[in-house]
């Protein structure tokens, strides 16, 4: 988008002959875009953007008409912190020329100075559309969408930003930025969990003299995030050695993180002297603050510990890790009746917090302090249920009442679910309908092998059970009733055992019930199908509606599967590489392109969700569409567009462009 290349001579050149013609618009042009490239990417600062702003007024002074001097005007006073006459320039080129790829990246460069991020990626995306290969579209909008996931979180900001500092990396940016390029790009590997590519990354960029220090201090958090807490100290010791050495004083954030590191190996007093350290030269440093405390609490020094967890909690409210620790300790203390007080205050305050406020809603804030809370109840077992249910009295709230409510009932669940799994270790001796129905009724919390083995009891079982619940027969005839009796309570132990597998809806489940479905009596099999009928098995729901309709029972099977039978889920598109699959747009085979996504009515290749990328406006669905990959309506989606007869909706598009980013990142980062 603008010359990189010989600079200096070039400029010499353009400044001669604008010098022997001072009318020639088009070396004047060029000039000023030389200029503006030197001020933005190559260190020229403001002295070279006055150069560019200078011949930028006079382009426009000899011709009102032509946008190319008002862009760059625009981009050389945005570049000099002058944003209300940056606004005019560019208003003014927004009116002649609207479409220009370098408009747009002035565009995006003005709101991006005025903290707007939100239009600022609006801009440098249609400025990545108007020239996909201009490495500085791509790398302002890379930084741009970081900015804008640090600002409001969200992991598919912080992938969008990774692939567009990568297509900046793979069209070869100025060497005078790429050491910068390389370091946004770690970082933004560190925060996605690329350690392996992040580590890469910062000792390449150790190499760099400029770049060297804090390529160390970098190193140091892929180490501490990979637990290699021992390589975490000797990286962030070398960059404290290169920061006093260069004349500067220790950095607190890696002192904590020395302390952090010393505390995961054990060495508490290491661990304290570090965090005391960082503590000295930033008093009030979260991170060292709450390293210290767990010092303390791994010290046995319980009280110190809460007390300091509780001075970081009144100076910042919105740290969840200390009032994860804080909650910890107390429970760890036997301090059950605190998790009680606690959860009534948050829940009972929970309702005047205001929505949204500051930087943090306090109402996030609080219902994450309560999630801990619940969370610490559950560690302290059954006995916590009243308190929970305590709890509810205290609010309004629908959505926390039954967050509550669940709670509760998990509570309860667990309890129960901790009883029948013991039992159902000895299905033999243990065998009841009543056992099966609580073992129903906790399925979610009992482990999918603790109720599989609980369906094995054996005919030697059956005949133990009943001479040992009905007493020793008189005669031959009665201990056969007993048996059979004792029979049929299995047959209806298994049966409930059954229907409490299939709510865990599993594969596995479905394999074992598969197994089931082969060789059981008439009776057991409709137990079978109605666990198959649980986990939305149709061949199942028909054998069902058989059955009942031979007994005159279709009416009341009907209601019982209506409760019982899973409704239908919209399932995301699936990605498939490569095959004989064709595009149902294009015809595109799976050996042409990227990939393909493949849903309910159609199939669309990568190729063509580009296209709807790049002509949005231009493809906008009618009314009546539904998309062909999930079935989303106008109604459903943000947007719907139809790209040659196949209509997609926003969310599958998403789906699409964050498969190829992600792609491209990992094609680029395992080549690079």
């Amino acid at each position: 988008m603008y010359p990189h290349a010989k600079l200096e001579w070039t400029q010499a050149r353009l400044e001669e002959r604008v010098e022997a013609a001072p009318d020639d618009a088009a070396a004047r042009t060029e000039l000023a875009r030389v200029c503006l490239s030197r001020a933005l990417y190559h260190g020229g600062g403001e002295a070279l953007a006055a150069q560019a702003l200078q011949h930028a007024r006079k382009l426009v002074h000899d011709d009102p008409q032509a946008p190319e001097g008002h862009v760059i005007a625009g981009a050389a006073l945005v570049a000099s912190d002058r944003p209300d006459a940056a606004k005019k320039f560019l208003d003014e080129a927004v009116r002649l020329a609207p479409e220009r790829g370098d408009l747009h990246l002035a565009m995006g460069a003005f709101y991006r100075s005025q903290r707007d991020l939100h239009l600022a990626i609006k801009h440098l995306e249609n400025a990545c559309r108007a020239a996909p290969e201009s490495w500085e579209s791509h790398l302002l909008l890379g930084r741009a969408l970081s900015e804008r996931a640090r600002q409001i979180g969200g992991q598919r900001l912080i992938e969008r930003a990774q692939y567009h500092l990568v297509q900046a990396l793979s069209l070869e940016p100025s060497p005078d930025l790429l050491p910068a390029l390389m370091r946004d790009l770690g970082l933004l590997c560190l925060l996605t969990g690329r350690f392996a590519d992040a580590e890469k990354l910062f000792i390449r960029l150790r190499q760099n003299p400029r770049f060297s220090s804090v390529a160390r201090k970098y190193l140091g958090q892929v180490a501490f995030s990979l637990g290699k807490y021992k390589g975490a100290i000797q990286h962030d010791r070398q960059y404290l050695e290169l920061l006093v050495a260069a004349g500067h004083g220790e950095e607190p954030g890696v002192l904590a993180q020395i302390g952090m590191s010393f505390l995961h190996l054990g060495e508490l007093d290491r661990a304290r002297e570090f965090c005391n350290r960082a503590l000295v030269l930033d008093p009030d440093l979260l991170v060292a603050r709450h390293a210290l405390g767990c010092v303390m609490v791994e010290e046995g020094q319980t009280g110190d510990a809460i007390k300091l967890f509780r001075d970081c909690l009144n100076d910042h409210p919105e740290d969840i890790a200390s009032y994860v620790e804080l909650a910890r300790t107390r429970r760890r203390a036997g301090d059950a009746v605190w998790l009680q007080k606690a959860l009534n205050v948050e829940v009972g305050e929970y309702d005047k917090l205001p929505v949204t406020g500051g930087t943090v809603a306090p109402r996030l804030v609080a219902r994450k302090r309560i999630d801990v809370l619940l969370d610490e109840l559950r560690a302290v077992g059954p006995s916590s249920v009243g308190a929970v249910l305590q709890a509810l009295e205290f609010t309004e709230d629908e959505g926390l009442r039954f967050a509550l409510w669940e709670s509760a009932c998990g509570l309860a669940a667990g309890h129960v679910a901790d009883e029948v799994a013991t039992r159902l270790r000895e299905p033999g001796r243990f065998f009841s309908v009543n056992l099966a129905r609580n073992a129903l009724s906790a399925a979610s919390c009992i482990p999918e092998p603790a109720l599989t083995a609980g369906l094995h009891v054996t005919l030697e079982d059956v005949q133990r059970a009943a001479v040992d619940r009905r007493g020793n027969a008189h005669d031959l005839v009665a201990h056969r009733r007993a048996v059979e009796a004792e029979r049929e309570v299995a047959r209806a132990w298994q049966a409930v055992l059954l229907l409490a597998i299939a709510t865990r809806r599993s594969r596995s489940a479905r394999q074992l019930l598969a197994g089931w479905g082969a060789g059981v009596d008439p009776e057991l099999a409709v137990a079978v199908h109605a666990a198959q009928a649980m986990c939305g098995e149709p061949e199942a729901i028909k054998a069902l509606h058989r059955r009942a309709q031979e007994k005159g029972a279709a009416v009341l099977v009907d209601r019982l599967l209506a409760r019982i039978t899973p409704p239908p889920q919209r399932g995301d598109p699936q990605a498939v590489a490569g095959g004989d699959t064709r595009c149902s747009a294009c015809g595109r085979p799976g050996g042409e392109v990227t990939h393909l996504m493949t849903g309910t009515r159609a199939v669309l290749c990568d190729v063509c969700i580009g296209e709807v990328v790049q002509n949005r406006r231009s493809l906008v669905a009618p009314d009546d569409a539904a998309c062909h990959l999930c079935g989303r309506t106008h109604f459903e989606a943000r947007s719907l567009w139809r790209v040659h007869g196949v209509d997609v909706c926003a969310h599958c598009v998403d789906l699409s462009v964050g498969l190829r980013e992600r792609d491209a990142v990992d094609r680029f980062l395992q080549s690079w």
